[in-house]
């Protein structure tokens, strides 16, 4: 005779008793499948990087002119900067170009106003040699240096960039292998994955002040400059699949 008759057919038993039993039977599997538990997420960065030799020379010269006339001035930093260009177009490997122009007037606290105006000359080149020494005969013409820095070229960076990224993925990788072991888990696959682009910090800029005219051609080293790539990433630890 099935349970459930049995029951029923039994005087004095409540209908209650199939009610419990249907809802045990019902809740059993829901309740068994919740005790499973969620995977562990792991929050991780990894940054690779390799030193490299600055490649590009940026040199920063100056125009300085003060008149009691805006256009005098104005006029002089004219005439004296395309004699400048003309020149610097000259040298094969040096690129040049015009940067900040300013005309501003001056009060001084005793005697007349008067204006003062200037405008940058920028030399990029990777032959430091022909930067320098084109910078010295400006400098004899009578532009001030302004600032003179080794960077990394973008080519040089974007070189990089496919070695480092490999590397600081392997790294991640590794290292989350390594934080999963020591919690007794496994990676079960990355959630989400973040990889930047190859970058590299510079130094601060040097700065000169005026030099004296018909002087040598300035002096520079490169120097090393740390080229990196930094990835991130969420993981799921959690028990391996079986």
């Amino acid at each position: 005779m099935p349970l459930a008759r049995a029951l029923t057919d039994r005087p004095g038993r409540s209908p209650r008793i199939l009610l419990s039993i249907a809802a045990i039977a019902g809740l059993s599997a829901p309740v068994l499948a919740q005790t499973t538990e969620p995977p562990t997420m792991l929050h991780l960065s990894q940054t690779a990087e390799h030193e490299v030799e600055r490649d590009l020379l940026r040199i920063e010269l100056r125009v300085e002119e003060t008149a009691a006339d805006p256009l005098a001035v104005q006029t002089a930093i004219n005439r004296r900067m395309a004699a400048a260009l003309a020149q610097a177009r000259q040298v094969r490997g040096v690129a040049a170009a015009t940067g900040t122009y300013a005309v501003n007037d001056e009060q001084p606290p005793h005697g007349p106003s008067r204006w003062r105006g200037s405008q940058s000359l920028i030399l990029l080149s990777k032959d430091a040699d022909a930067a320098l020494k084109l910078a010295g005969m400006l400098q004899s013409g009578g532009l001030l240096m302004s600032s003179m820095t080794y960077e990394v070229s973008p080519q040089t960076v974007h070189a990089a960039e496919q070695t480092l990224t490999a590397e600081a993925l392997a790294g991640l990788g590794r290292r989350a292998a390594s934080i999963a072991g020591n919690l007794h888990l496994s990676v079960l696959g990355y959630r989400d994955l973040r990889v930047g682009n190859a970058e590299t910090g510079e130094p601060p800029t040097p700065r000169f002040a005026a030099m004296a005219m018909a002087m040598p051609a300035p002096v520079g080293a490169p120097g090393q400059a740390v080229v990196r790539v930094t990835v991130s990433a969420d993981l799921q630890l959690g028990q391996p699949h079986r």
